[in-house]
């Protein structure tokens, strides 16, 4: 990752955590039925295996401003990582294959940041995309992963690589964010 593109990923890393919509209560798990889940295994710079289910994660999401991409964001306080899918083109209660998608890294509290620039390094298959129960504007959005290239570190030396992943996580997709 050049210098540039490497500034630009700095400043996009935390613009891209402010627009998340906020997570729900942390106690009340990542969907309310209890089907929440990311499963993944990071190696490489640092070692994760994440197998989070709904008890104890936090997921929240959203369109990017817009309306081009989809922003799933998981985190698990007890482990200090976070993890946010970007999937690039997927509309409202669509599914697809082979979207486009850009994944983001955070190991908390010790300011290491991995992300992936533009939404050409990993590819998302979404098979569900449905309104969740009981709700008008959130979205229960379930897939699976894979990233074509090892994940640069931002503004410093080292990457990850991140096998095969799947998901389950929410979003609050409202009427007036969807795009033309």
């Amino acid at each position: 990752m050049n210098m540039r593109s490497a500034t630009r990923l700095a400043w996009v890393v935390p613009a891209l955590l402010l627009a998340l919509p906020a997570p729900a209560d942390e106690g009340a798990g990542c969907i309310p039925d209890g089907d929440g889940r990311l499963q993944m295994t990071i190696s490489g710079h640092f070692a994760a295996t994440v197998d989070w289910d709904n008890e104890g994660t936090t997921c929240a999401g959203g369109p990017r401003p817009g309306g081009d991409a989809l922003r799933l964001m998981f985190n698990r306080p007890d482990e200090s990582l976070l993890v946010v899918i970007g999937i690039t083109g997927l509309k409202r209660g669509a599914t697809g294959e082979g979207l486009p998608a850009n994944l983001t890294v955070v190991r908390e509290g010790r300011a290491e940041f991995f992300g992936t620039l533009g939404a050409d390094a990993c590819l998302v298959d979404v098979a569900e995309n449905a309104v969740l129960a009981g709700s008008a504007d959130v979205y229960r959005i379930r897939g699976a992963g894979r990233c074509l290239a090892p994940i640069e570190a931002v503004a410093r030396e080292g990457e990850i690589r991140v096998s095969p992943f799947e998901f389950t996580g929410i979003a609050a997709w409202p009427l007036e964010d969807e795009a033309d």
